[in-house]
């Protein structure tokens, strides 16, 4: 059975490959980031015949090169990368198969972080058979 947590640790294993730090499950970005970030959000699963169908929100997360200016160049880095490392993934954990891909992704701003980022909001399924 996978839960939540699990899936949340499953993509922090997964955006090692963006070599930016990440924010562990649970814990909160407070005032102005100086440095790239990933933040994690799973949500709730719903319960299927087949999958249990979730989704979670990625966000790789730049600090603005200066007053809410975005660094563009780097926010497309990042939007292409994702489309490589996040989407159409087949795998199992403990023993329970599961499968992601990318559901939207787009550019947001948050203004109290002074950051944007590429929002990657994914649907993550796990087989709900044995």
């Amino acid at each position: 059975m996978i839960v939540s947590s699990d899936i949340a640790n499953i993509l922090y294993r997964d955006c090692k490959a963006f070599g930016i730090d990440r924010v562990p499950d649970g814990e909160t970005l407070t005032g102005e980031i100086t440095t790239e970030r990933i933040v994690i959000h799973a949500k709730k699963q719903e319960a299927g015949t087949y999958w249990k169908k979730g989704f979670v929100e990625v966000n790789l997360c730049v600090p603005d090169s200066s007053k809410n200016s975005a660094n563009s160049t780097r926010l497309g880095e990042l939007e292409r990368q994702a489309q490589e490392l996040l989407d159409d993934v087949v795998s199992s954990y403990d023993g329970t198969t599961y499968r992601y891909g990318i559901s939207s992704i787009g550019r947001e701003q948050d203004a109290y972080l002074k950051c944007h980022y590429v929002n990657v909001r994914i649907l993550f399924e796990v087989l709900n058979v044995k």
